[in-house]
């Protein structure tokens, strides 16, 4: 399911943002790196993050509407270039970059992706995979098992998040983890403002999108506090060097 501009607008103002502190805390980690390659950009909210201490940044989004709500989110960001590509076809060159970032759509690349990533990355290079998760898991435990079985988002999810191991791509490297613990609360708007821009939710005239907005008003209703819903959540990070039969990192 192709985005809208309605939908990558919503994805960029209302989207859970990702902790601020983890590139700072990345870069301590490897060392400072010169070319960033954010492959599946969304509308840059990591791009523009690595944009502030990073060189040069490439946000690769294969959704031309994505492409373009970033393009203008990152329009007073001269370092960072917005392109056509994704995580099986990049478009960058061989052995061009320090750092790839991904954010949130590792899991909706297919396998050949991971030689891409690793073919694009400068011997020695990094990977850092980015990915959030609620706390509450009985908010979204529910909310999963009602969207299941209410609407036909979770079989559209089931048909393009290819679910692709991390290991595929790190191979036997050793992959460094860590989790930022974040909130933030929403009134109605916001959280269903949230929910609207994901890639696989009904827009308005859908069949789905009645009940879909019906079961986030529900939920919203359960859980918030005086008009406030307040969402708890991780950003996770999983970075390393890819490595070939566990013997060097890529390229050396």
């Amino acid at each position: 399911m192709a985005m809208t501009i309605e939908k990558a607008a919503l994805y960029e103002k209302y989207r859970l943002p990702y902790a601020e502190r983890v590139v700072a805390d990345l870069l301590d980690c490897i060392g400072a790196v010169q070319v960033v390659a954010d492959i599946g950009a969304g509308t840059g909210q990591l791009a523009r993050l690595f944009a502030q201490q990073c060189t040069c940044v490439c946000a690769v989004e294969p959704d031309p509407a994505m492409r373009q709500v970033a393009s203008n989110a990152l329009a007073d960001w001269a370092n960072v270039e917005v392109r056509d590509g994704c995580g099986e076809q990049s478009t960058l060159a061989a052995s061009s970059v320090d750092l790839i970032v991904v954010g949130n759509a590792f899991h909706r690349f297919r396998p050949e992706a991971c030689a891409e990533l690793r073919r694009i990355l400068r011997p020695s290079g990094w990977v850092a995979l980015f990915s959030h998760t609620w706390t509450n898991r009985v908010m979204s435990d529910l909310l999963m098992a009602e969207l299941a079985s209410r609407t036909g988002v979770a079989s559209r999810m089931d048909r393009t998040w290819h679910l692709t191991p991390p290991q595929a791509l790190f191979g036997e490297g050793h992959m460094h983890t860590r989790s930022y613990s974040q909130s933030r609360n929403s009134d109605w708007t916001t959280f269903f403002g949230a929910a609207r821009g994901g890639l696989e939710a009904p827009v308005p005239g859908d069949q789905d999108f009645r009940p879909f907005e019906e079961l986030h008003r529900e939920l919203f209703n359960a859980f918030a506090v005086k008009g406030a819903l307040q969402i708890d959540y991780e950003t996770h990070i999983m970075f390393g060097q890819p490595t070939v039969s566990g013997s060097a990192p890529v390229g050396t």
